[in-house]
């Protein structure tokens, strides 16, 4: 179970007229309701059920905030890493915003998002990572990874890292030339495998995983495919199907119409932001979100803020769990 002092730190940006109550005592409540009001909360709520007092935090040590765990629910975002400091700002699927103080994305960059889990790269390490409870799950660091800032970094994870099959594969393009590298690694391995693809220039904007294949796919219609059984990468075109009684992989990309709406409804001015796309999990067929990095227009010593699009959940692990 996490401290007290371990949670974030959350504050609205619009006031409430609610802000004078009348006091009362919550401690005597009994003890055995407290779990069930916990589990009927969703995060920010949750959030701040936890930081009133010691017994309301280990009431809802077991809490996950599954009522924003809903498919077909647009992602919530967070906006981090401008002006070199710790604070966030967090805005819901309601377009309701918060600034939320989590020092580790203090430098970090996200390479991953999916299902609530953050795959993040800081000062050399690369883990993952839950931005409302700090559940942190380190990876071992790949050998001669290239540097961030060099090149584009792409990645995505077969299955939540407290799943005993999760993979990591992160693509990457070598320096100053064409080629994209693939960095793998199994739950419970201690080393990357790299693999190689030559010659493939264009950018890629989305990721997937779907039955032991990882898939990345550019503007166009090409993808690259990496099976996790045959351990081989492959080049493949993306073709849509026509009816819904055609075989097909389960996966869609976001619309731009749907992406602008998205956008508007969550006010978000992205600019120049560096933003890290994620599956969204719908009923049918799971909604790509694309990454969009974006050229540093920021003055020497000023750090251009990024972005993750990610679905919301409140993951707790045992401290002692390890890669």
């Amino acid at each position: 179970m996490g401290s007290m002092d371990s949670l974030p730190v959350v504050h609205s940006q619009r006031s409430s007229t609610r802000d004078q109550v009348t006091r009362r005592e919550w401690n005597d409540l009994p003890s055995e309701l407290l779990p069930s009001i916990a589990d009927r909360l969703g995060i920010i709520e949750l959030l701040r059920f936890r930081g009133v007092c010691k017994d309301w935090n280990f009431a809802s040590s077991t809490a996950s905030a599954e009522i924003e765990a809903l498919p077909n629910r647009d992602p919530w975002f967070l906006l981090y890493g401008e002006n070199n400091n710790s604070q966030c700002t967090l805005v819901t699927e309601s377009g309701k915003q918060y600034i939320i103080t989590i020092p580790e994305m203090d430098g970090a960059t996200c390479l991953a998002s999916s299902q609530g889990w953050l795959l993040l790269y800081r000062e050399g390490l690369i883990f993952f990572f839950c931005p409302f409870s700090r559940a942190r799950i380190d990876l071992p660091v790949p050998t001669k990874f290239p540097p961030m800032g060099i090149s584009d970094h792409v990645a995505v994870f077969s299955t939540p890292p407290t799943s005993q099959d999760c993979v990591v594969c992160i693509i990457c393009r070598t320096n100053k030339t064409d080629d994209l590298e693939l960095y793998v690694i199994h739950r419970g391995a201690t080393s990357w495998t790299k693999h190689k693809l030559s010659s493939f220039p264009n950018k890629i904007e989305c990721a997937a995983y779907h039955n032991g294949v990882f898939y990345y796919f550019d503007n166009t219609d090409l993808m690259v495919c990496f099976s996790i059984k045959d351990r081989s990468i492959s080049l493949g075109k993306v073709r849509y199907v026509k009816s819904p009684n055609e075989r097909c992989i389960p996966l869609k990309f976001i619309s731009n119409v749907e992406k602008e709406d998205m956008k508007k409804r969550l006010d978000l001015e992205l600019g120049d932001v560096s933003t890290c796309g994620t599956t969204v999990s719908c009923l049918k067929a799971d909604k790509m979100v694309p990454y969009e990095n974006r050229a540093n227009a920021k003055g020497a010593g000023t750090r251009r803020p990024k972005g993750v699009w990610f679905q919301p959940r409140f993951h707790q692990i045992d401290k002692m769990l390890s890669w």
